[in-house]
């Protein structure tokens, strides 16, 4: 497929970055078979994955990147019954077209609560996003209520905190602008929504922040450009303290919790030269690495590690149903390995 503009210059950008010299691959944490990992089929770009309370479900977000126009799909995957199932929608907004990203799932009453990320046009270059919640109630899904806002300028990653307050990274502030991919400009944001008072930025001055998580007293967020894992103090109302440097590890992609409480799982891309290659064509190899951080402790350690051959282009790693399960941004199929 020829690339995109868009493409063009973020791979020009990406050759800007510090590079990072091969190694050999570290080790897999003792606690992890790598050995027996297997593919799992799904629709193209599993980006998200997410285990669905009391249940022995995984919940996935799938859109094909390299034909970015084409609606995507969510599904279900059984891990007990080994079967995937896509999951159908009800009662949306008329002219909806599903571009699912990032995910987050939360217990509310009754209901399970699926909130994710929608690209609304046909096009990565775009500031046309909104946020879609559903309700999973069996094998479907209804439609509860849809966020749009300029605010969300190029949502990446979400996390809807204990309170329902939700927070949001836009990987650029303006996202139709390819200047500040290419120039890496400190430009994007990290914006709050809380009930009855709207959307309002809360940190910027960064670039490209990708995965986010907000607990009860802090929010963390994982950026790609800057090799930095950030906190903020969380006040009551939702705004933000002074951010604080965590520790520092190249091109990072997602945030999801650890074996251990205040552990937690990120991704690391290898490199993004060898990431834009791959979204070209899958025969080009994407590197990465997941690690093990402890926030608290400003430590990291390899929990596995992939020189594409397996699995390319890793987006996010989750631990639930005894294995670690990894989407990731193009090829169509997850990787599961199991925990011994």
């Amino acid at each position: 497929m020829r690339p995109t503009l868009l493409s063009a210059l973020f791979l020009l950008s990406a050759l800007a970055l510090p590079t990072f010299a091969a190694r050999p691959l570290p080790p897999a944490d003792p606690r992890l078979d790598a050995t027996a990992c297997q593919r799992i089929s799904t629709g193209p770009g599993p980006h998200s994955l997410l285990p669905l309370p009391g249940s022995t479900r995984l919940l996935i977000s799938s859109h094909d990147r390299r034909a970015f126009e084409k609606p995507g799909e969510l599904y279900a995957y059984d891990t007990t019954a080994a079967r995937l199932l896509r999951l159908p929608r009800s009662d949306e907004p008329k002219g909806l077209v599903l571009r699912p990203h990032h995910m987050d799932i939360v217990s509310r009453g009754n209901e399970t609560l699926l909130y994710l990320i929608n690209h609304d046009e046909g096009t990565p270059n775009s500031t046309r996003h909104s946020i879609l919640v559903y309700a999973v109630q069996g094998d479907r899904l209804v439609f509860r209520q849809r966020f749009t806002d300029p605010l969300l300028s190029s949502p990446n990653h979400l996390s809807v905190a204990p309170d329902g307050d939700i927070y949001v990274t836009n990987d650029r502030r303006d996202g139709s602008s390819v200047m500040e991919l290419l120039l890496r400009q400190k430009k994007a944001t990290l914006v709050h929504f809380r009930e009855g008072r709207g959307w309002r930025i809360v940190a910027e001055g960064m670039s490209f922040p990708n995965g986010v998580e907000a607990e009860d007293e802090r929010v963390m967020v994982v950026k790609t450009f800057g090799n930095e894992m950030l906190t903020w103090p969380r006040y009551e109302d939702g705004t933000l303290g002074p951010r604080q440097s965590l520790l520092s590890l190249p091109q990072l992609d997602g945030l999801n919790p650890g074996p251990e409480p205040g552990t937690w799982l990120t991704v690391s891309h290898g490199g993004l030269v060898d990431f834009m290659r791959h979204k070209g064509s899958s025969g080009h190899a994407s590197p990465g690495t997941i690690y093990l951080v402890n926030p608290a402790q400003r430590t990291y350690t390899p929990f596995f590690a992939d020189d594409g051959r397996r699995i390319s282009a890793m987006s996010n790693a989750v631990l639930a149903h005894k294995a670690l399960w990894i989407g990731q941004s193009f090829d169509s199929f997850i990787l599961r390995c199991p925990l011994r």
